[in-house]
């Protein structure tokens, strides 16, 4: 086994044997700590002209992906100052303004788009007929906004009867079979949300839960997690639980929730875990598998306690409190504080997340949580409005981020809400390590040796010795872009291995 702190991403081989020749492949090196970088790629503007707007700006939703084009969701911004529909060019890298909501499309959004075909569907916190929100989809090609559903308007008359099934959804939505759902964070007979579907093939929206507080939680502002391997979606409510009515937090401190069907095709909703006052208190993001049985979130916590880092078992129903963020000065610097509003990406055994607080001038920062160590180590700080100032994280809701491989690297790209150029938000996007090399060989026919090999970043290098215990590696390929090379005149007895790029 080769060990040591390698400075490279790369990987040795094993053994394979044939008359004369003898082959050794396959152990992964250590990779050293990598310096990960954070960067601006666009600022969001806007401007009104004799009172008609262009640009969209304060983004609350994650970028979604649809070919070259980051499309995403802005609150404020467009013809009316309601809204849009933005898209940021990943070639270009420019930010267009595609479609501008008003008071018929919905106004404001803080959902993530979900790509149909050529369309993305996605809900309006306000706006409608009723003012309640909408459910609506664009077509990517036209740019034209079609309105599904209009939430009623959210009165007591309206709840009491059950007209109201739903307002102010803030959610993205779900495509469980042939249908759309959602939750909303208002609305229902308790005015504390509801999880409503649209069905595509009708046309009808329905109401699946009221989210009343202490029995199904309350005030639902993210959407739902399918499980990797059961019939079944998770979701968190802000508040609610059975610490429902209790002092100081009468509203109740959250939820970890579940909906799965039953052997009629039954929709079944059922609370899983309670947060407690305190750290783990006001979840508000999305759960995120780690695996197939684990499920992690972020918590907001009161002002005395800023949020905790949350883990799920479902084997056992059993939740963990990993991180609490802690209120010293020193702590809030290093680590930032309340992370509930940011939903986590996992990425080589760590959750990438934003902040809303904390950090060099308490505008939040980019974060990550290691799973081995239990430890959150800052990436950046946002640092407000300015040309070269990565913006304020100050109020996100969903601003999570979304995975692009662009010029063979990964990256996350997120929004941010506000600072920047013109301090109207931010794109943003940091640099993720690289995917360990995993090498496999074949031996051809002319006795060469044909290597192949995925993850990494390139250049590649091909690295060969005698031995593993004397000499040093010598390079027999270098600048490599493909994941493959053919070495055709080895040695009786050699060792190979693939460095990557950091």
């Amino acid at each position: 086994m080769v060990m040591g702190a390698m400075k490279t991403n790369c990987s040795d081989f094993r053994i394979i044997c044939r008359p004369a020749i003898s082959l050794v492949l396959g152990i992964s090196l250590t990779i050293a700590a990598l310096a990960q970088t954070v960067e601006k790629v666009a600022d969001l503007n806007f401007r009104s002209v004799d009172g008609v707007g262009y640009g969209g700006y304060e983004p609350l939703a994650a970028l979604t992906q649809v070919g070259t084009n980051l499309w995403f969701t802005t609150d404020r911004g467009g013809t009316f100052d309601a809204g849009t529909i933005s898209r940021f060019d990943l070639v270009t890298r420019e930010v267009v303004q595609v479609a501008s909501f008003d008071n018929i499309t919905g106004r404001g959004s803080e959902s993530d788009l979900l790509v149909i075909g050529n369309e993305g569907y996605f809900t309006t916190k306000s706006g409608g007929s009723g003012n309640a929100g909408t459910i609506a989809k664009i077509n990517f090609d036209t740019g034209q906004i079609t309105v599904l559903y209009n939430f009623p308007e959210n009165s007591a008359a309206n709840r009491a009867n059950g007209v109201q099934i739903g307002a102010t959804p803030r959610a993205k939505l779900t495509r469980i079979g042939n249908e759309l759902w959602t939750t909303t964070s208002l609305g229902g007979i308790s005015n504390r949300g509801t999880i409503v579907r649209y069905n595509l093939t009708n046309g009808l929206a329905s109401l699946v839960a009221h989210l009343d507080g202490p029995m199904l939680g309350g005030q639902a502002f993210a959407g739902l997690t399918p499980s990797p391997e059961s019939n079944a979606w998770y979701f968190t409510t802000f508040t609610g639980g059975n610490t429902f009515g209790q002092p100081g937090i009468p509203l109740g401190a959250g939820t970890l929730a579940r909906i799965s069907f039953d052997s009629g095709g039954n929709p079944v909703v059922t609370r899983l875990a309670d947060m407690t006052a305190g750290y783990p208190q006001f979840p508000g993001s999305e759960p995120t598998f780690v695996g197939t049985n684990t499920l992690y979130f972020g918590t907001t916590g009161p002002n005395n306690m800023p949020g905790a880092i949350i883990r799920y078992h479902v084997t056992t129903g059993t939740w963990t409190n990993l991180f609490s963020f802690p209120t010293n000065a020193a702590s809030a610097l290093a680590h930032g504080t309340r992370p509930g509003y940011s939903a986590f990406v996992e990425w080589l055994g760590e959750l990438y997340f934003l902040t809303r607080q904390g950090g060099v001038s308490n505008l939040g920062i980019v974060a990550k949580f290691n799973l081995a160590s239990n430890s959150v180590i800052k990436l950046a700080d946002f640092d407000g409005q300015g040309v070269n100032a990565l913006g304020s994280a100050t109020g996100i809701f969903d601003n999570t981020g979304t995975l692009v491989e662009e010029t063979n690297r990964f990256y996350l790209y997120y929004t941010v809400p506000s600072g920047g150029a013109h301090n109207r938000g931010t794109i943003i996007r940091v640099a993720l390590p690289p995917p360990p090399i995993v090498a496999t060989v074949t031996l051809t026919e002319t006795n060469a040796v044909h290597l192949t090999w995925t993850g990494g970043y390139p250049p590649f290098s091909v690295e060969t010795r005698s031995a593993l215990d004397s000499g040093s590696w010598t390079t027999v390929a270098s600048g490599l872009t493909q994941r493959s090379w053919v070495v055709t005149d080895p040695a009786e007895v050699a060792f190979f291995r693939v460095v990557g790029s950091r």
